[in-house]
């Protein structure tokens, strides 16, 4: 099994319809989940030279998971029912 970072990242409005799709998409793919994950926030930007900046909110990843699965097609196929829009990394091993 590969690992794989599922980045939400966008707009999310936490209305109760958005917590019962999220609740649903979870239960439906927790059996691959490495790591919950938690979300993310106060995101800063710092360069190689050592500048900070702050994270422009339009591009900020919002929250984390780790899944395990066979191909990042597998990975992709998690994402179906997703409520949240994701970006998908795989982690590659060291």
């Amino acid at each position: 099994m590969k690992k794989f970072v599922f980045l939400a990242h966008g707009e999310i409005e936490q209305t109760p319809e958005f917590q019962q799709a999220h609740m649903k998409w979870w239960a439906a793919m927790e059996s691959h989940v490495v790591d919950s994950g938690n979300p993310l926030f106060n995101g800063k930007d710092v360069a190689k030279g050592g500048s900070v900046s702050d994270i422009d909110g339009s591009s900020a990843a919002l929250g984390y998971s780790i899944i395990q699965a066979e191909s990042m097609e597998d990975a992709i196929a998690l994402l179906e029912h997703s409520p949240m829009d994701m970006w998908v990394y795989e982690a590659m091993p060291m």
